[in-house]
């Protein structure tokens, strides 16, 4: 019986709102009851956070390292409460032999943003609302024209096809537009129509008009969409990401809006994106990207949906499998990364 459970505690290692909070704990309790207990740390410095984890067995969030895991004799979960894991300390994990898991459970609203973006950038939607809410029908034709392009004669390369990229990619498919995935496994599905190595990816993107930025921010990965890749990219083709600017070389980007070699860029993550609590602050703090036509913005939004919180429903499926011992979903592969 559940009830007869060991009570199992969990330290956030990382502030969550208060609304993910009361999220994770009502879902883990239809699930598990109440033998769990969610504690906070009186701060989040290292020196609270070991205080508090002297007998905790789960650490919930991204912020880990060697003096928190000397300090958890009792640790054995490490659960990130997200897909990304670009601020995790892999360092202090590769000594020890703790699970660590993500989440997966937003990939189909971030597959969904995803869509949206291209479609936005190809049909021109944003772009004509404007002129429309001046008054202009931009019948002149000038500077972009009426004509849109259809999804369904796109070719989209997809780059890393993990859980995000394939549902982005079985979407496109129902389109009829043709799919091209990159990954590391070089894994076949049934909706692509070729399947490329990371190796050998720059054949894929130079068949792309659009290409998708699906990796995870890696040391490998970081900086890697740069004036070369771009260089690869057709005349007039498009750039989505909805993974990490890191990832972006935005000064590239940026000059290849401007020369009109990128006919458009959509992103849903930026370089100078404020920090909690804060509002106001430009997308990059280089270049001028809200001034240019060509460019849809989202301010980093994907994850958050009407009534649902859907970045957390891996996580209450996780720990609930880890109070019932069960087998654990999403685990990282710490010697690799990702």
């Amino acid at each position: 019986m559940v009830a007869n459970k060991k009570n199992v505690k969990i330290l956030m290692t990382r502030s969550l709102l208060p609304v993910d909070q009361k999220y994770i704990i009502s879902g883990l309790e239809k699930i598990v009851g109440n033998c769990f207990e969610i504690i906070a740390p009186c701060t989040y410095t290292e020196e609270d956070i070991c205080k508090a984890a002297v007998d905790v067995d789960v650490l919930l969030g991204s912020y880990v390292s060697k003096k928190v895991l000397d300090a958890a004799p009792n640790l054995k979960l490490i659960q990130i409460p997200w897909t990304g894991t670009d601020t995790f300390n892999f360092s202090a994990m590769k000594q020890c032999n703790i699970p660590v898991c993500n989440s997966h459970s937003n990939a189909a609203v971030v597959a969904e943003l995803c869509v949206t973006l291209v479609a936005d950038l190809i049909k021109k939607v944003s772009y004509h609302d404007r002129k429309m809410r001046a008054g202009n029908w931009n019948r002149d034709k000038k500077p972009l024209n009426l004509e849109s392009k259809m999804i369904s004669k796109q070719t989209i390369c997809i780059l890393g096809y993990g859980n995000i990229g394939r549902k982005i990619g079985k979407i496109f498919s129902a389109f009829g537009s043709t799919v091209l995935s990159v990954s590391m496994s070089q894994d076949m599905y049934p909706e692509v129509d070729e399947s490329y190595s990371t190796e050998n990816m720059m054949e894929a993107v130079q068949m792309a008009n659009i290409v998708i930025n699906a990796l995870p921010l890696t040391d490998t990965t970081k900086g890697m969409i740069n004036a070369e890749f771009v260089s690869y990219m057709p005349e007039g083709s498009y750039l989505v990401n909805i993974s990490r600017a890191a990832i972006i070389e935005e000064d590239a980007i940026y000059k290849a809006l401007l020369s009109g070699h990128l006919a458009g860029f959509a992103s849903d993550v930026w370089w100078n994106e404020p920090k909690r609590g804060e509002t106001l602050s430009w997308p990059s703090a280089n270049n001028k990207f809200e001034e240019l036509d060509q460019v849809i913005m989202s301010p980093h939004r994907a994850g958050f949906v009407e009534g649902a919180l859907p970045h957390l429903d891996d996580v209450i499926v996780n720990l609930a499998h880890f109070i019932n011992g069960e087998q654990l979903i999403n685990i990282v592969n710490i010697k690799d990364e990702f």
